[in-house]
């Protein structure tokens, strides 16, 4: 049934594979502008997107990992929870924690891993928002993400890039 879709109004019920959840893992190079409540806009920083590990459910592609600024120090830890929609697209919903200033990313892209483009908010009274995009998994940034993640899913997308 790998690859099957039952879509029910304009929800999505799929059968999520490994393989699916494995081009999700990796690392990927971030640029985004944002408004914040205590700053103002500011406009084009970057850092990386690292999914350190990725699994398949019925429900969807649940990922763990983290995002560096560019000096490599954490911004926050990251939990992901991916799925394809019936307009044949990827979503996904991030949390970050371990962070001063916890914020939820949104996700839409084409396939699992691919480039992406995404909007973020922090609630709060140093609350903030952005709208960024990534370049994709992408074997160029896979040392930037090297020290955040050592499981071994990471270590075998490393291995075959």
């Amino acid at each position: 049934m790998s690859g099957f879709m039952l879509l029910v109004g304009a929800v999505s019920l799929g059968v999520y594979t490994q393989q699916e959840a494995d081009a999700f893992i990796g690392a990927q190079h971030w640029n985004e502008s944002g408004w914040y409540v205590d700053g103002g806009l500011k406009v084009g920083y970057s850092g990386f997107y690292c999914l350190c590990e990725c699994n398949a459910t019925a429900e969807g592609v649940f990922c763990k990992g983290g995002g560096l600024k560019p000096d490599h120090s954490k911004v926050a830890d990251f939990l992901a929870v991916y799925s394809q929609t019936a307009d044949l697209m990827w979503t996904g919903s991030v949390i970050a924690y371990n962070t001063p200033s916890p914020f939820t990313d949104t996700f839409r892209q084409r396939v699992p891993g691919g480039p992406a483009n995404y909007t973020g908010t922090s609630p709060g009274p140093s609350g903030f928002v952005w709208r960024g995009y990534m370049t994709g998994v992408d074997c160029t940034y896979k040392t930037d993400c090297g020290s955040l993640c050592t499981t071994d899913q990471y270590k075998s997308w490393v291995a075959n890039c």
